[in-house]
């Protein structure tokens, strides 16, 4: 009966702090959103090929990629963009409405979140558990959407802020290469310079081969005129040479006039050529430069708008319907199951601790009004000359 009795005490024993628990708690329910990763070269940005010899990047490796996404969503401080989205009195009523109340209400619900890559595909899930199935939905809609506007800031909002300051330093310099071809050229266009060269050359060798023809005209007329001068009848014509090699040797210094000022600016444009075709080497790859830069903005701006074609929210979070606790028949059934092994081992135990025997101490045996009675020896153990 005392076995009994001390089964039953164990049992409820047991039973009740289970069961207040039980009473005391409340259903977990869980909120998922789904997101989908892609990564492949048609997400890489690559240049205009019109316009740059740049391949494209590596497009690297998948599992990489999606650890470091995976990283950047599990961010205490997108729990807290979470938290005061939906509320600090909505998302935990216990919580004081102060700065150290947002810190261990991030720490709770960041402790509440799982983030996890479904096996085998391109999926990752975020999980939030909350004791409500609504505010589970909307805390998980405004993690997963603090995480976008925050990737939107890291990529979309930097790209376009060093894209620009590129852009500006890139025109910069354009004009400052312009203002040194004006300076060298009198205008920013150096494309005609090469032609004015080559004219320049072509001319120098038109007025050599005139003046070559003109000095050999002109000693032809002072030949003609020396031999007229020697015979009588002829001062007319003499007079007539004369006249011919005062215009041939007028036509002499024109040329050489001519000559010369053409090589001068054929050595003038000798030692300009060289400094501006720097120049419009540096004024064409800064042509393709801004060129490079303005389809970047283009596409970053573009992506602004259009948000990420690789991240996509493929589920928004819903509220749940069952929670994932179990429910409270469930937990009684086992709070009743654990009960009653306590109380079994409860009885067992003290049925083994009964059922030993007693072994009698040496103050028992001398306590007064104790008889001992002495066995006597076995016929095996008597002496041998009375066994016969």
């Amino acid at each position: 009966m005392k076995r009994i009795i001390l089964a039953i005490v164990v049992f409820g024993a047991t039973l009740t702090p289970m069961l207040f628990a039980i009473k005391e708690s409340t259903p977990t329910f869980e909120a998922r959103s789904l997101v989908s990763f892609a990564l492949g070269r048609e997400y890489v940005y690559v240049p205009d090929p019109s316009l740059t010899d740049i391949r494209a990047p590596n497009a690297g490796d998948f599992q990489g990629f999606v650890n470091a996404e995976m990283l950047l969503l599990d961010n205490p401080k997108l729990v807290r963009k979470a938290i005061e989205k939906v509320g600090l009195n909505r998302v935990y009523p216990d919580m004081p409405d102060t700065e150290e109340g947002l810190v261990e209400a991030t720490i709770r619900l960041d402790e509440s979140t799982m983030i996890e890559l479904i096996t085998g595909s391109y999926v990752v899930k975020v999980s939030v558990f909350h004791g409500s199935p609504v505010i589970a939905a909307e805390l998980v809609n405004a993690l997963v959407e603090a995480f976008l506007d925050h990737r939107r800031v890291m990529y979309t909002e930097r790209e376009l802020s060093t894209i620009t300051a590129r852009l500006e330093k890139a025109q910069q310099e354009a004009d400052e290469i312009d203002s040194a071809l004006t300076d060298l050229l009198g205008g920013p266009d150096a494309t005609g310079l090469q032609i004015e060269y080559e004219n320049a050359v072509r001319d120098e060798v038109a007025l050599n081969a005139e003046l070559r023809e003109a000095r050999l005209n002109m000693i032809s007329l002072q030949q003609r005129k020396a031999s007229l001068e020697n015979r009588l009848g002829f001062e007319a014509d003499a007079l007539e040479a004369e006249t011919e090699i005062e215009e041939a040797q007028s036509r002499i210094s024109y040329l050489e006039q001519e000559l010369q000022e053409t090589q001068t600016h054929i050595t003038g444009l000798s030692e300009v050529m060289p400094k501006a075709r720097l120049l419009q080497a540096r004024q064409e790859a800064q042509t393709n430069r801004i060129a490079e830069l303005d389809l970047r903005l283009r596409d970053a701006r573009a992506v602004e708008v259009s948000g990420f074609d690789n991240v996509r929210v493929i589920e928004e979070g819903t509220p749940p319907i069952n929670p994932v606790s179990l429910s409270p028949k469930a937990q009684f059934a086992i709070a009743i199951i654990v009960a009653g092994i306590a109380a079994f081992a409860a009885y067992m135990i003290a049925f083994l601790l009964a059922s030993r025997p007693k072994k009698a101490r040496d103050e028992d045996l001398h306590a007064p009004g104790v008889t001992v009675m002495k066995q006597s020896p076995r016929g095996d153990d008597r002496p041998a000359h009375l066994a016969r």
